[in-house]
């Protein structure tokens, strides 16, 4: 059963030439596909119809993820300082004066939400402009 599953030697060499055009072609498709420095095997893929990915680095998305990184950071410390306010309300107002602050604290927090709503919906709407691109 295991001699089934052993990879066959390619023993068949096939020669082909290209004109200038088609050369450069070729070299951007390789180039795309990441396997430029095997061009043997981008060959046999394309013949057989073997599924290949093409990675396109776009750097516009690379700079959007990170915003995206450090806007999750800074929410994370918000958090972090929400739970230290509400300590420092509860602890050091009066209960006639708590009601007025975590109502300033809660309006802020609507504010928060709103700014987090709309980067989330900003973010699925490039993950759908990205994959379409990507199909």
């Amino acid at each position: 059963m295991e001699e089934q599953h052993k990879e066959r030697k390619a023993s068949y060499k096939y020669s082909f030439r290209l004109d200038e055009q088609q050369n450069i072609r070729f070299c951007r498709m390789l180039a795309e596909a990441g396997l430029e420095h095997n061009r043997s095997r981008f060959i046999v893929k394309r013949i057989f119809a073997e599924e290949f990915r093409v990675v396109r680095i776009d750097p516009t998305l690379g700079r959007y993820v990170t915003r995206l990184n450090q806007f999750y950071e800074q929410i994370q410390r918000v958090g972090n300082n929400y739970n230290q306010i509400v300590r420092a309300v509860n602890t050091h107002f009066s209960h006639t004066a708590i009601p007025r602050q975590v109502l300033l604290l809660e309006r802020r927090t609507r504010e928060l939400k709103a700014l987090s709503e709309q980067v989330i919906a900003l973010s699925r709407e490039l993950y759908e402009l990205w994959s379409r691109e990507c199909e």
